[in-house]
C-alpha cells in the first residue's frame, strides 16, 4: 500500500498531466480508475484555463477562446499549479507564447501578455501612501548625495518595441478610439502602479524611464541624476520628481 504523500503525488502528477500513468491503490466504483481520475482532471484543467483567461483578457481576445485554450492546455502542462493561491498562477505565460510556435505570426503577443501579468501584480500589490512633502523637507542638505527612494509597491516597467500600450487599450471595453494601430510606429516604455483604486499605465519618455528605473532598483538620487543627466542634459529632475510625488509614485526614502 503506497504511503499517502506517495498517493498524493501520483494523483497530483495525472491530474496535472504530467504522466498518464494511473496512481495505484484507487479503486473503481462505479466508472474505471481512469474515468474517475479525468474528472478532476478535466475540472483542474478548466478552472487553470478560465483562471489563465481572467488574467489574460486581452490575450484570449486577440487570438480567440479555441487558441486560448490551446496556450492555456500547454501552458497548464508545462507549469503545473504549484501553490495553493490562482493569484500566482500564470506568471510565465509570456515565456511560453514567446516559443509557442503557432503564435509567432504575432510577434507582439508575448509582450501584451507581459504587460497583462504587470497589471495583475500591480492590481494586487500592497498599498502604500505617498510620500509626505514635509518629511523631505527635514532632511539636511548636507545628505542629500546619500538620499534613495522606494517606489510605489505596485509600480512595475517594462519597454517593448511594438505599441502594446495601445494594443491593450484598444482592447478594453470601454475604448472609443481607431480600431488600426500602427505595428511600425516604434515601441513603447511603461509605468503601471496603481496609487488608488485602479492600476495605471503611463507611456514615458526615454529619459524619464531610465530615471525612475535608476530610482526604482534602490540607486542614490544623485547616481541616478548623474547617469540620467550625462545622456539627457535636458531633462528637468526637480519638476519630474515633484509630478511623481504628487502623483503618488515615491512612498518612502531612506539614505544609502
Amino acid at each position: 500500500m503506497l504511503k499517502l504523500h506517495d498517493l498524493q503525488r501520483d494523483f497530483s502528477r495525472f491530474v496535472c498531466q504530467e504522466t498518464q500513468q494511473l496512481p495505484l491503490d484507487i479503486k473503481a466504483n462505479g466508472l474505471s480508475v481512469e474515468q474517475r481520475l479525468s474528472i478532476y482532471r478535466n475540472n483542474t484543467r478548466l478552472g487553470l484555463t478560465s483562471a489563465l483567461r481572467d488574467t489574460y483578457p486581452v490575450v484570449n481576445c486577440l487570438v480567440g477562446e479555441a487558441f486560448f485554450d490551446r496556450l492555456a492546455a500547454d501552458y497548464i502542462k508545462c507549469y503545473p499549479l504549484q501553490a495553493a493561491s490562482l493569484l500566482t498562477y500564470g506568471g510565465y505565460f509570456a515565456e511560453l507564447i514567446a516559443r509557442f510556435e503557432a503564435a509567432q505570426g504575432l510577434p507582439y503577443l508575448a509582450d501584451i501578455a507581459e504587460l497583462e501579468w504587470l497589471w495583475h501584480e500591480a492590481y494586487h500589490a500592497a498599498d502604500a501612501p505617498p510620500l509626505p512633502l514635509s518629511e523631505l523637507a527635514e532632511i539636511d542638505p548636507g545628505r542629500y548625495a546619500k538620499l534613495a527612494f522606494k517606489l510605489h509597491p505596485s509600480a512595475r516597467f517594462m519597454a517593448s518595441e511594438f505599441p502594446i500600450e495601445q494594443i491593450w487599450a484598444s482592447n478594453q471595453p470601454e475604448y472609443q478610439g481607431q480600431e488600426c494601430i500602427d505595428l511600425d510606429a516604434g515601441g513603447c516604455r511603461l509605468l503601471l502602479y496603481r496609487p488608488q483604486w485602479q492600476v495605471e499605465i503611463h507611456c514615458l519618455a526615454v529619459a524619464e524611464y531610465q530615471f525612475l528605473t535608476l530610482l526604482g532598483s534602490g540607486q542614490a538620487l544623485n547616481q541616478a541624476v548623474e547617469t540620467v543627466l550625462s545622456d539627457h542634459p535636458e531633462l528637468n529632475i526637480p519638476l519630474l520628481l515633484q509630478q511623481w510625488l504628487r502623483k503618488g509614485l515615491l512612498t518612502d526614502f531612506y539614505l544609502v
